[in-house]
């Protein structure tokens, strides 16, 4: 896959090294103080959160101009705070029972503590903007979370729609993702020093490079077993969510009428699973999937070239090129997988 061939200075992903163990601090400073249970829940939680894409988003942003330190790492924090939030609010909406391979939320504490608990983060969140008295930052944020809100208020509308378009899926990964992705760098951009047009050239980057986290995630939710996703395989399309690779095989004439009647009946149990994923092989709907990421990718690394030249420029275009070259060869190794079993069938 052409996209893939250019790759990250790894070397480079150390000249700005992301303090996550100052936003993890300051993430449950800012949490705590309240009761024994909230604190016992927010332990729970945070024990399993993730990567922090996000917050090194606005951390990286920030640097391409002198900034406030304290202020940058506040507002990482808030992303990361309301990324949190969404999840455990979706994780009720969803009635999922796992997240990132551990019991979710709701299904350790119940739905009214989760929708509480998603709330507090919130809450916390607007607090730590206005503490620093950042009001195009609290407008970036609250009209991002409308769009966020609307985002999975449409993904329930199209529940089980074979119909849907491409568009349509577009639409709802800009609510479900990429969103915020643009967000967190336009926060990192008003936290410093930035010109406004090369702020709004490194939100286009982000949105981007949400757009293709969006795709690769879906993709990985067939290819990726349960021990490396931390859900079961397939579960998007058992909630009736029709990602790209879903939309891509339902035109396919050899497999679309067979798939149509799968979602009809809700026959989503293990075999068919495998069976969809084999078929996402053979009818090169990765591949193709994985070619709109490259577009998506490519298009974003061409808004950077209105930023400063550097080290933080390289920065953020390595973790760019960095983040998906790993989800891609974690994609091609679990392709390769089936492909060998299926060959041994």
């Amino acid at each position: 896959m052409g996209a893939f061939a250019i790759r990250p200075d790894k070397k480079a992903l150390t000249l700005y090294p992301f303090p996550a163990d100052l936003v993890n601090n300051r993430i449950r400073e800012v949490l705590s103080g309240q009761n024994d249970e909230i604190s016992r829940i927010i332990d729970y939680l945070l024990a399993g959160s993730g990567k922090m894409l996000r917050p090194r988003l606005v951390f990286l942003s920030a640097s391409l101009y002198p900034h406030e330190p304290h202020l940058v790492t506040d507002m990482a924090v808030v992303v990361e705070l309301i990324h949190l939030a969404s999840l455990v609010h979706d994780d009720v909406i969803d009635q999922s029972d796992c997240r990132r391979g551990r019991g979710s939320l709701n299904s350790c504490f119940g739905n009214q503590t989760s929708i509480l608990t998603g709330d507090y983060l919130f809450a916390t969140a607007f607090k730590l903007i206005n503490y620093h008295s950042q009001q195009k930052i609290l407008d970036n944020l609250t009209s991002t979370i409308q769009t966020m809100c609307a985002g999975e208020i449409k993904q329930m509308q199209l529940a089980f729609d074979i119909e849907i378009s491409e568009e349509e899926y577009l639409e709802k990964s800009y609510g479900k993702t990429a969103c915020l992705f643009a967000s967190c760098c336009k926060i990192g951009a008003l936290s410093c020093s930035m010109p406004d047009a090369e702020a709004d050239a490194l939100e286009e980057f982000g949105l981007c490079l949400g757009y293709a986290y969006q795709i690769i995630d879906d993709l990985l939710d067939f290819m990726s077993d349960r021990t490396k996703l931390g859900k079961p395989c397939g579960s998007d399309l058992r909630e009736g969510n029709i990602t790209l690779p879903v939309i891509y095989l339902l035109r396919d004439l050899s497999y679309g009428p067979w798939l149509q009647t799968v979602i009809a009946e809700r026959a989503f149990d293990a075999a068919n699973i495998t069976a969809i994923t084999e078929a996402l092989i053979k009818n090169g709907a990765i591949d193709a999937c994985l070619q709109l990421t490259y577009n998506f990718i490519t298009r974003g690394l061409e808004r950077l070239d209105k930023l400063p030249a550097g080290p933080a420029r390289k920065e953020i275009m390595d973790m760019g090129k960095f983040l998906l070259e790993n989800y891609y060869r974690s994609l091609r190794t679990d392709i390769i997988t089936v492909e060998r079993e299926m060959s041994s069938s």
